[in-house]
Formats: C-alpha cells, structure tokens, sequence
C-alpha cells in the first residue's frame, strides 16, 4: 500500500498549498468570529482507488455526517457506504492433468467514524479521523481436471468482519453549501479476513443540508 499513502500526502500537500494560495477570502473576512459553514448535516458522493495486499481496484459510495464547530476547531461525526473492485486472481496448473485458478475480491466497504479538524484558513480544513469499519469480500475456486472431467468443478465463499478504521484529509469549502475533499483511508485489524488491511484513496463532494 505504500503507492497509495505515497499518493494521498502528495496530493494532501498540493491541496492545501493550492487552496491557501486561491483567493478564497478577497472579501477580507478571514477572522472565525463569523457564523459558522462547516456546521450542520451534509451529504456527499465519493470515488477512488484501493488495494489490499496484491489487490486493487475502484471503490466508489456515499456519506453522510455532521460537523460542529468552536472557532477553528471542526469536529463531527461520518458514516460511509462505498461498493468496490478490489479484486485479485490467480492460477496453476499441471499440464495435461489440472488446472487451478482462483479469484479473491472485497466488494462492500462501511465505516462509523469521529473526525477532529483545524481550520487552517475559514475554508481550508485538515482533518483526522478513526473508528469502525466493515469489510465484505468473495474467494472464487475452480478446478478443471481434463483426465477425470468429474473431478473439475468450482466453489465460491463469501466472508465479512468488522476491523479499525483511521486516516487523514484535506477539505475545502467551495461555497457555503458545497465542499471538495481528498482524503486517505486504512481500514486494518480484519484478523483472518484480510491480513494485509486495506488501503485507500479517494476525492469527494459534500453538500450541507439544511442552515
């Protein structure tokens, strides 16, 4: 996973770099006296990237959340939902006497989280985040044994479990009621499920509901 951490700080620091330089706060109102954007409900869709030891793929899925806010301090509580293409496949074979292929993917991903973050400028927000997650994925074998054709044949098992799930993120206001993210996700302690854990990378949209 060490492509995807490289990529979520890289793309971390350009984001904030960028977003502080943007002249976001022409209107001269940088103080945090003023009322409040970043609190309430939201609602968002995310897409992204992952991989879980030898595998990867696309992870896509929506969340929701609540911020409060005391001055430069934004902290809230997230749920997540996201499908994914996690997937990796393999095989062996004997020539002429059998043939082994197999196929392991993660399909469902959830997670419960607390964020914690600091305004760096009224529409600039670094963040922490952990709490629970859950995994579903799907191994696939089959067996094809030309010499005793009974003997070929497939099996599949499904399987899920409830793991830790921590990261960081970067979160910029793009108007009052619209934000844009990017954020990394490593979803681990999944005991015998997925060893490896899972890593994350993924870019968003929130949009506040309500005042």
């Amino acid at each position: 996973m060490g492509t995807i951490r490289s990529a979520a700080l890289g793309t971390a620091f350009l984001i904030t770099v960028g977003t502080a330089a943007y002249p976001a706060w022409a209107d001269g109102t940088r103080g945090y006296d003023r009322p409040s954007i970043w609190r309430g409900l939201y609602a968002g869709v995310h897409a992204g990237y992952g991989e879980a030891g030898d595998a990867s793929g696309f992870v896509g899925g929506g969340q929701i959340g609540y911020n409060w806010q005391s001055q430069q301090l934004v902290y809230g509580l997230e749920a997540d939902i996201s499908l994914s293409d996690i997937s990796a496949e393999g095989s062996a074979s004997v020539p002429g006497l059998v043939t082994v292929s197999g196929s392991a993917s993660i399909d469902f991903m959830a997670t419960v989280r607390g964020r914690l973050g600091v305004l760096i400028e009224p529409r600039l927000l670094v963040y922490g985040t952990v709490g629970v997650a859950f995994a579903s994925g799907e191994t696939r074998l089959q067996a094809n044994v030309p010499v005793m054709p009974q003997l070929s044949g497939s099996a599949s098992t499904s399987e899920s479990a409830t793991g830790l799930a921590y990261g960081i993120g970067v979160e910029g206001k793009l108007s009052d009621t619209m934000s844009a993210r990017i954020e990394y996700l490593a979803l681990t302690n999944f005991d015998d499920f997925n060893d490896d854990g899972i890593g994350i990378i993924r870019a968003g949209l929130n949009f506040k509901l309500g005042q």
